[in-house]
């Protein structure tokens, strides 16, 4: 598996991932009609602004089929995003995605980071020293509202990594 940046040529197949992993690893945690509203907005022109103002990663196996995404705001300290294919969960793909965006916004300068997680992705976050801040909603472009947990995470430097 590699990382790389995102590109226009990307948006279709992201696109068709994202719908996959909510609609198979979100099921049991949202509505059928939540699921809907979400996965209705995201048609590959939903991702242009991503890509030209946000890190914005997608993970391949060697074929180039595309097994995650990751979207982080450096402007904002968040992650955007991290979706993976359900076919390619359990296989450390999330990790190594979180990862690289946390190790992006550590070189810019991000000292703390949050997330906005889907309710069935807090353990993920968790496990991954994210501090659970509480539910909040997250509104979609159509006016839905889904739950989600706020969560941060402190950044070490590269010295404190080391130690």
């Amino acid at each position: 598996m590699k990382i790389r940046k995102a590109s226009d040529t990307d948006k279709k197949n992201i696109s068709k991932l994202h719908i996959s992993s909510i609609e198979r690893l979100c099921g049991k945690h949202y509505t059928n009609e939540q699921l809907n509203a979400w996965t209705s907005v995201l048609t590959p022109s939903v991702y242009d602004q991503a890509l030209k103002e946000k890190v914005f990663l997608v993970a391949h196996d060697s074929k180039q089929d595309l097994m995650g995404l990751g979207i982080l705001d450096i402007q904002n300290a968040e992650i955007s995003a991290i979706y993976i294919h359900p076919d390619s969960v359990g296989n450390g793909v999330g990790t190594k995605l979180l990862f690289e965006l946390e190790k992006i916004a550590r070189n810019s300068n991000v000292v703390k980071i949050i997330v906005h997680s889907t309710l069935n992705a807090k353990g993920f976050y968790q496990k991954h020293g994210y501090l659970d801040h509480g539910l909040t909603f997250h509104r979609l472009p159509n006016g839905s509202k889904l739950e989600c947990v706020r969560m941060s995470k402190e950044l070490p430097t590269d010295a404190e990594q080391r130690h």
